[in-house]
């Protein structure tokens, strides 16, 4: 299964747009995330207009995260007149759209995935900020298994116990470039840390706060493939 990234920026980085992901299975579209900058990225996409579903899985509610997801929502339902799911562990994500005005009757919210045809997205809650909780998910589609932290400080002990297990095949982490001394976000100093080189092509920085994707190859981690700028 191939996750294509919408982006690899941080909030405060547009210039790379936001560090969403989508992919398509069994006739459904799924987007991990939709921040300010991704519907304007998806909306003539044809693996969007030809899916029979879509289902966009949040991690938290951030701009960068959720920002054009009411507009998501209006088109699948008075443009493309398809069916959209919202999944997240708390309504938070339905007061939200309440506010914005998005009726609820114009998507299925859903706390957890139906896992069904070998898809499942398991949430696992992490640190990123006091006044939200947030979730990373280990995703599984057929023989595949990943996890997308979201927005998240450090790589949770279970998810970092399964990937050296091979139990889980890749992880995207959001990676800053320099520690501050409030973290909100995974350093590249920590996954340095963390992984040998031999194991660090399976480890794929996201959420850049500045274009550093030279030296993260430089020390061996992955980079994900993006949806091009034309579409």
């Amino acid at each position: 299964m191939d996750l294509t990234f919408l982006g690899t920026g941080a909030a405060f980085n547009p210039a790379m747009d936001n560090s969403n992901a989508c992919f398509s299975q069994n006739g459904e579209f799924f987007l991990l995330d939709c921040g300010e900058s991704t519907f304007g990225r998806i909306w003539n996409l044809p693996e969007l207009l030809s899916a029979t579903r879509i289902s966009v899985v949040v991690t938290h509610l951030h701009c960068d995260h959720v920002g054009s997801l009411g507009s998501l929502v209006s088109y699948c339902r008075y443009v493309l007149d398809k069916p959209i799911r919202i999944v997240h562990p708390l309504d938070t994500v339905v007061q939200l759209l309440d506010l914005m005005g998005i009726e609820r009757s114009n998507y299925e919210y859903l706390p957890l995935y139906p896992q069904h045809d070998g898809i499942s997205f398991e949430p696992i809650e992490v640190e990123h900020v006091e006044n939200m909780r947030c979730f990373g998910y280990i995703v599984t589609t057929g023989d595949t298994r990943f996890y997308y932290s979201g927005d998240s400080t450090s790589i949770p002990n279970t998810v970092l116990q399964q990937f050296l297990e091979n139990k889980i095949e890749r992880i995207y982490q959001d990676t800053s470039l320099h520690a501050s001394d409030h973290p909100t976000h995974g350093t590249l100093e920590e996954l340095e840390r963390l992984f040998v080189k031999s194991e660090r092509n399976r480890v794929f920085c996201i959420h850049l706060d500045s274009d550093f994707r030279s030296v993260l190859k430089e020390k061996g981690f992955g980079l994900v493939p993006l949806l091009p700028k034309s579409v």
